[in-house]
């Protein structure tokens, strides 16, 4: 049976040799386009919602962790419910690691179907560009402040001295 399906399928293939004019659907670009924008923005909800979930999980090990207890069964209790709660924060972390990159994945996507993937992608690289050049700039201004104080050092404490020599006569 399978050879024949083979045989026949193999005679029967023809080339699409079509010379049709084909019409162009921008339709589809735009549905693709709609479709990439919901999605990101249900990851938005979810995000915003497992940031809550996260801060809330985060605030009661603080106050957990703050909270005294001198009974053994609340001691045992406590272990117990710290495990619980640090692996409910250690999975919204992850959860929103894994909501964040595929929020990025559809980004990239959306902005490549717009054709302003590389626009974005240069100003980025510039934007990131210019914070390096203003911490550098930041770092040099402190550190030849500080030099300039240390080398005008011997300057001030000759001036101090020569003050305190002057008020006491």
């Amino acid at each position: 049976m399978l050879r024949a399906n083979f045989f026949y399928n193999f005679f029967k293939y023809n080339k699409n040799v079509s010379h049709k004019i084909q019409k162009y659907n921008s339709n589809e670009e735009f549905d693709l386009q709609a479709k990439i924008s919901i999605k990101i923005i249900e990851i938005d909800k979810q995000i915003s919602e497992n940031s809550k979930a996260l801060i809330e999980a985060q605030f009661v090990k603080l106050r957990s962790t703050f909270s005294k207890s001198n009974n053994f069964l609340e001691k045992i209790g406590e272990n117990i419910y710290k495990t619980k709660l640090e692996d409910s924060i250690s999975w919204h972390q992850n959860k929103l690691k894994e909501l964040y990159i595929r929020r990025k994945e559809l980004q990239i996507n959306l902005e490549k179907i717009k054709g302003i993937f590389w626009l974005n992608r240069i100003k980025r690289f510039l934007i990131i560009l210019l914070i390096g050049f203003l911490i550098l700039l930041c770092l040099f201004i402190f550190l030849s402040g500080f030099m300039i104080i240390i080398y005008f050092l011997p300057l001030l404490i000759f001036i101090f001295l020569g003050y305190s020599m002057i008020a006491k006569k």
